[in-house]
């Protein structure tokens, strides 16, 4: 199913699994090099959930065409940049919601380097698989391939 040159089945199903793809490799790698299973909430059963929505939700951001056709590459590294761009974002709009005084965003006034780096690696870990799962409707794909000249 398309609708305004989303193909929402993959969206669902690309937002869901990298969301998940995200919180298992900081679980399974929770310590490694001072990194890692930093994820809180992840024995909350509602925050799991609440986690995987938001993940489908923010994925569409990704599959905009708009947003999907102005990454460069191909689709994996269309994910790496768009979630180097969403992890830039994020941590921008938190500390400004943190500093105005919002007490969802104070944790952020006081993100280590190292919780930084964390967030950094999961959020490229989700757009990797982000971009390697989600494929756009054919005529997107069709106005995205080059052309070559020779």
């Amino acid at each position: 199913m398309t609708v305004r040159g989303i193909n929402v089945k993959s969206l669902l199903f690309a937002g869901f699994v990298s969301g998940y793809l995200m919180y298992f490799i900081d679980k399974y790698f929770g310590g490694f090099l001072g990194l890692f299973g930093m994820f809180p909430g992840t024995d909350n059963l509602w925050w799991m959930i609440e986690h995987h929505i938001d993940s489908i939700i923010f994925a569409l951001a990704f599959a905009w065409p708009f947003v999907y056709l102005k990454l460069p590459g191909e689709g994996w590294f269309k994910g790496l940049g768009f979630g180097l761009i969403w992890t830039v974002a994020l941590t921008i709009t938190s500390v400004i919601a943190g500093a105005l005084g919002s007490d969802i965003f104070k944790q952020m006034a006081k993100l280590s380097v190292s919780s930084a780096v964390n967030m950094l690696v999961l959020h490229l870990v989700w757009g990797f698989f982000l971009g390697v799962l989600y494929q756009p409707p054919e005529s997107i794909q069709r106005s995205f391939k080059p052309t070559v000249n020779r």
